[in-house]
């Protein structure tokens, strides 16, 4: 047996790295994560920094963590749910993706015009002359992480499809 640094032996330390391999791999069965919050899971569950980095390199070497994947994968799943660029950009950033990627997973990011529409039509119910009601929609609309310019085209639209009705 070879000693390496301090008293650790080359196969102590193999065991330790594959253990963090072992560990991250049960953390991705469960679900996607970024390298920076899959570094961190394994810290957290008290993995040495060597392991986790080790453990981290090896999966990005292999395409098997692909921060750029799971940015788009989450832009489409916030995008069904009815969220705006600000609110997923929040969320990724949240998640550990860095701040370029998260800008390149929005390009071209576009406001799903019918969910909002359907948002707003939740809360007036077809009616817009009451401000402090429309204010209250676009409050929420904000919330959900959406543009002024978004909402603003949101509004109109709306605000068309009630004109359309009532004539």
């Amino acid at each position: 047996m070879c000693k390496l640094e301090g008293t650790e032996t080359r196969e102590a330390l193999e065991e330790r790295y594959h253990r963090a391999l072992d560990a991250a791999g049960k953390q991705l069965s469960y679900r996607a994560l970024s390298e920076a919050a899959l570094r961190k899971k394994l810290l957290e569950k008290g993995h040495a920094e060597d392991a986790a980095e080790y453990a981290v390199a090896w999966l990005l070497e292999r395409g098997l963590l692909d921060d750029a994947g799971l940015a788009a994968s989450m832009v489409r799943s916030y995008t069904r749910k009815g969220y705006g660029a600000l609110r997923i950009r929040q969320e990724l950033l949240r998640h550990g993706i860095r701040r370029e990627q998260a800008e390149t997973a929005l390009e071209g990011f576009d406001a799903d015009l019918d969910k909002m529409t359907a948002l707003l039509n939740k809360r007036l119910r077809g009616d817009l002359s009451d401000r402090k009601e429309v204010g209250k929609a676009v409050a929420a609309l904000q919330r959900r992480g959406f543009r002024w310019d978004d909402i603003r085209r949101a509004l109109d639209a709306y605000g068309a499809r009630m004109e359309d009705e009532y004539e």
